[in-house]
């Protein structure tokens, strides 16, 4: 078939078909001459016609009000609602006419859940990208809610959105509940894993909204948490369920504020630097007898959580959090812990802040004229021209350009557009990656490589690294000499921190370090190694008597607060106040780099006694939970 028709009878259109686009179980969707944007879905025979007409009868009566988003001219359809029917020669309903959902422009939700997943489709590891798409996410679905259509069979490898805008991009939804003028027109499809436990043992003709809450919450739970999946996590016995689904129905969520016994959280886990009401909200979704948050309460309070974004003051170009301690920084602590060999723990010290452009809160349809005046201080021009393959720089300010919002009638509309192949180098990588830009030869193995025995310090050393020969690299190797297996190069005048020696069989001292910049260890000999004075930089200005007066006391007002803090804290409010102090402990010995070490650390000692006293002011206000839409609150009364 080369044509199709719009109408019947002598008013018909008709329409030529151009090249395939898709094939799915129910039919084939076709691009249209002449129709650029549009797109025509045909059944696969009249079997499927008859089955599918009376519910695009009732989809083309009644849509959501969710038309395509525009940026620099170029339409982004949010959904591929059917605009209307299409029909054979003689006048039989064959198809529908729909916006097409550019497949090249746009990719599976799936690929943003996983870190190696964003760095394969070079998709942004920024965390505020991630809470914006939650957000849009939430808001498409409180318009399909508000039209009184639900999704069922809800999952990431069903949902799509544009990574360049952040929009999201709804297809297949002729599979859809709908609510037609004269009933409800059913789905027939859902899928493990997202399947709430009062929807287990019903059928998918049978569920409505709440089957949709339960897995709209469990896909923002992913996208705010690293990807883990809310009833992830250890079994903690024989007896309890591995599989999700069955784990799901029997309530086994180990993140709620009072889990049940026996339950612990992924490693993966972020979820301890959620605000209070985002857990409350999770546990309204997940645990029984709870109201699950509605999608318009999603929208809303993903929108405040927007405003409390904070870049992390260790790594700003890749880290932030809401307000109450950084996450990702306690989590990649341990993990380079649980990865150290021996076991030492790494020090995580913090680069100097960059400037930060701040997160910008999205309008729920559109931005005000001085919200968009706001983003577009914090955002170059961008075009759609795809740049060269070169060296990107900028770490959240490139990434804003790309979440920044404007209005035009759209849900979001942001105000760049930006190649994913420019992100590129905002991807936190691992050695590997990092040894390739920077030109470095492959790691070289020597599978016979005896163990290594290391004769530990009193006290750890602070080194700088200062290769020999004018050379601007030295090897990190797992072991002490030079048959072991490079791990990494580390550059001139990194700091690091020793806790040992070891000795290469053929002679030489290689030193145990820990990198202070992201905890990564292994041994370096001796020479390429500068040990630092206790006293800081040598020929430092000596500070004056009310400077170090003012760094001791700033100094005793941290310890006691953070200690006052720590004495009511527990679990993983406890880990995450511990995590801090050491990060600021760490900070404070990074300023004897600075050419005025004292007023360095008063710096930082101000910064660290504000972050406290808001840690302590949001842990009480949490506890109110002011933030939560009042359904939920009523909920939990």
């Amino acid at each position: 078939m080369s044509s199709v028709f719009l109408g019947r009878g002598k008013d018909a259109r008709e329409l030529r078909l151009g090249k395939l686009l898709g094939e799915g179980a129910a039919g084939k969707v076709f691009a249209i001459e002449g129709m650029p944007g549009s797109a025509a879905k045909l059944y696969h025979g009249e079997k499927e016609s008859r089955q599918h007409e009376a519910k695009i009868a009732a989809m083309i009566a009644h849509p959501p009000d969710l038309p395509p988003a525009e940026h620099n001219r170029i339409a982004y359809p949010q959904i591929s609602w059917p605009e209307a029917k299409l029909f054979d020669r003689a006048g039989r309903f064959i198809g529908f006419l729909m916006p097409e959902i550019d497949f090249g422009r746009s990719t599976s939700l799936v690929n943003l859940l996983q870190k190696n997943s964003r760095r394969i489709e070079k998709l942004s590891d920024y965390y505020g990208y991630r809470v914006l798409v939650a957000r849009n996410l939430a808001s498409v679905f409180a318009e399909l809610h508000r039209a009184g259509h639900h999704m069922i069979d809800m999952k990431p490898a069903n949902l799509r959105f544009y990574p360049q805008v952040c929009w999201m991009a709804v297809v297949d939804t002729d599979g859809f509940s709908i609510q037609g003028r004269g009933g409800r027109i059913p789905a027939d499809v859902m899928s493990d894993e997202y399947i709430a436990p009062d929807s287990w043992k019903r059928k998918p003709q049978e569920l409505g909204e709440q089957q949709d809450l339960f897995a709209l919450a469990v896909i923002i739970f992913q996208l705010l948490n690293n990807g883990v999946h809310p009833f992830a996590g250890s079994a903690g016995g024989t007896a309890q369920a591995t599989d999700l689904q069955t784990r799901i129905n029997e309530g086994l969520y180990p993140y709620a504020m009072r889990p049940k016994p026996g339950l612990a959280p992924s490693a993966a886990s972020v979820h301890r630097m959620f605000r209070r009401g985002t857990r409350v909200m999770f546990d309204c979704a997940f645990l029984p007898g709870g109201r699950r948050p509605s999608a318009e309460e999603w929208r809303d309070h993903i929108d405040s959580l927007m405003d409390q974004l904070t870049p992390c003051g260790a790594k700003p170009d890749s880290h932030i959090h809401f307000g109450a301690g950084c996450g990702f920084c306690g989590h990649e602590a341990r993990v380079a812990a649980a990865k150290a060999r021996p076991a030492v723990k790494p020090t995580a010290v913090a680069k100097k802040p960059a400037v930060v452009a701040q997160p910008i809160k999205p309008a729920r349809r559109a931005m005000s004229p001085a919200a968009r005046r706001v983003a577009m201080r914090h955002t170059a021009p961008l075009t759609l021209r795809r740049p060269p393959r070169r060296k990107q720089r900028g770490g959240v300010t490139a990434m804003l350009a790309a979440i920044a919002l404007l209005g035009s009638g759209a849900t979001l509309v942001a105000t760049g557009v930006v190649d994913p192949a420019a992100w590129r180098d905002m991807i936190p990588g691992g050695v590997a990656q990092a040894a390739d830009t920077q030109g470095i030869p492959p790691l070289e193995v020597d599978g016979d490589a005896p163990a290594a025995k290391i004769a530990a310090f009193d006290e750890p050393r602070e080194y700088l690294v200062l290769p020999a020969g004018g050379a601007l690299t030295v090897a990190l190797r797992e072991g002490p000499g030079e048959n072991y297996l490079q791990i990494a190069r580390l550059g001139l005048h990194d700091a690091v921190i020793g806790t040992g020696t070891g000795s290469a069989p053929g002679g030489g001292d290689w030193v145990w370090v820990t990198r202070a910049s992201d905890g990564l260890s292994g041994y370096v000999h001796k020479g390429g190694l500068l040990e630092r004075a206790p006293s800081g930089v040598a020929g430092e200005p000596p500070a004056s008597e009310a400077e170090k007066a003012a760094a001791a006391e700033g100094k005793r007002l941290v310890d006691a607060r953070y200690q006052r803090l720590l004495g009511k804290a527990a679990g993983y409010d406890r880990t995450y106040l511990m995590d801090g102090q050491r990060l600021w402990e760490a900070q404070r010995r990074r300023c004897d780099d600075a050419p005025d070490p004292v007023p360095c650390r008063i710096k930082l000692d101000a910064r660290r006694k504000a972050d406290l006293e808001d840690w302590g002011a949001a842990e009480r206000s949490d506890r109110n939970t002011p933030d939560l839409p009042p359904a939920t609150l009523s909920a939990l009364r």
